[in-house]
């Protein structure tokens, strides 16, 4: 059983406990009621330190926000804690310790009422269940531990996706990357090559089919193509990439894994955190090179009538 299963349903068990057992909740100074499950380790965390955590937050019993499955988070503990936040508890875990806290969104509301989204309401229970996976002690350490656990994540990503390419029978080409580009209608010519300027029609769909944006949906208010400068960074790497595959008029899906697509921040609220998304599309132009800007004109001269 891997990590994540072993910490779904530990947590899932101490929920019940905390359930069950009300009276073993304790208060942080600041007010949070909250329940300790103690690892074996004897790590200590110290102000400074970089802890690594596996986090499932739920609002009104609903899930808000889950590691599961997904990338750990990584957060500095700061020297001054905040009241009635899990800040307030950091140094007294360790490597291993579980952490159950319940927050009333009302505390928020009445500490910074412009600061709270709309989305949230008086009375609203926030339960969250925290595991301490590791600590280190500078932010070197820490990138050097996230950037191994990325790696590895987006290589299962690509494992994944190649499969579900055979399971569907998908005829698809690989980009170096990991994104699989499906040719619907060929097109004519040379591939586009890095720096040449394209024109696309797109639609960028979720992996359950949702489309969260598109310039052929009037839905979503664009205006005319999207173009930019192929192989340059202008798009998402796996976008970038699979626009290398295709030629002047080709219709195609791009599948691209969430590592090289919009990971675990999209800004876009109809993209989950670590989602994989298909593009719809087809190229519509394909120039050696971008146009140059326009030029400003100057003003037109004012007539301006001789003073008397």
């Amino acid at each position: 059983m891997n990590t994540i299963k072993k910490l779904v349903l530990f947590l899932f068990a101490a929920a019940i406990v905390a359930g069950c057992n009300k009276a073993s909740y304790k208060k942080t100074k600041g007010g949070m009621p909250y329940q300790l499950f103690k690892g074996n380790d004897t790590q200590r965390i110290y102000p400074g330190n970089f802890v690594k955590i596996q986090l499932i937050q739920k609002i009104k019993d609903s899930v808000y926000y889950s590691t599961e499955g997904k990338l750990p988070l990584f957060l500095q503990v700061s020297s001054t804690p905040q009241p009635y936040d899990l800040s307030e508890l950091w140094t007294s875990l360790r490597v291993g310790d579980s952490v159950i806290t319940t927050q009333m969104m009302d505390t928020f509301i009445n500490r910074s009422p412009m600061n709270i989204s709309p989305e949230f309401k008086k009375g609203d229970r926030i339960v969250t269940y925290v595991k301490v996976i590791a600590i280190f002690a500078s932010d070197s350490l820490a990138r050097l531990d996230d950037e191994k656990n990325k790696k590895e994540y987006t290589v299962n990503e690509v494992k994944a996706l190649e499969k579900y390419m055979t399971d569907k029978k998908i005829n698809a080409q690989k980009t170096p990357s990991g994104a699989f580009v499906e040719i619907i209608t060929p097109g004519t010519g040379n591939l586009i090559d890095s720096g040449k300027y394209v024109s696309l029609d797109y639609t960028g769909k979720t992996w359950s089919g949702k489309t969260f944006d598109s310039n052929v949906d009037t839905a979503f208010k664009h205006d005319g193509p999207l173009s930019f400068t192929a192989g340059t960074g202008a798009m998402i790497k796996g976008f970038d990439e699979g626009i290398l595959f295709l030629r002047l008029g080709t219709k195609a899906k791009i599948y691209i894994p969430s590592m090289i697509a919009f990971g675990a921040n999209s800004g876009n609220p109809s993209i989950k955190p670590y989602e994989n998304v298909i593009f719809d599309v087809t190229v519509l132009d394909v120039k050696d090179k971008a146009p140059a800007p326009a030029t400003q004109r100057p003003p037109a001269p004012v007539n301006i009538p001789p003073q008397k």
